[in-house]
């Protein structure tokens, strides 16, 4: 059995119902994997729908999909997580948008794999990266 962090772009696409994401994330369930999103990827899908031409119906699908997916926190333990892979992004020369490194954060401390198709991640230590979006 797989976690799965969906990353803003990969939960945008299952709220609009996309495929091939769709259809992959229904099979992975039926295997028994689980799906969920951060609170910063939460905070990210709402900015868009509020953002957006239509959001009463923006605002239904988000509903929708955040009562069908996991909620991962970003709580104290993330927090020091989102310092430490900030200053190491740093170190490296690769440093990654603040939210990103929240999103990072996250997975590193839950041991998820992150569903994205943002390349920066795959330079994050300790984090296991995906794109189901390809």
């Amino acid at each position: 059995m797989t976690n799965y962090l969906l990353d803003t772009n990969h939960a945008s696409w299952l709220m609009a119902q996309q495929e091939p994401i769709v259809a992959r994330l229904r099979q992975a369930q039926a295997a028994g994997d689980r799906f969920g999103i951060s609170v910063t990827v939460l905070g990210e899908l709402y900015y868009a729908v509020y953002a957006s031409q239509r959001s009463a119906e923006n605002l239904r699908r988000l509903q929708a999909l955040a009562g069908a997916l996991l909620l991962w926190p970003f709580d104290a333990l993330t927090a020091e997580e989102f310092g430490r892979i900030q200053a190491e992004q740093k170190a490296k020369g690769r440093p990654i948008p603040p939210l990103d490194a929240q999103i990072a954060a996250v997975a590193r401390v839950n041991n998820l794999t992150l569903l994205t198709d943002d390349r920066h991640f795959m330079f994050v230590d300790g984090i296991a990266v995906d794109n189901w979006r390809v």
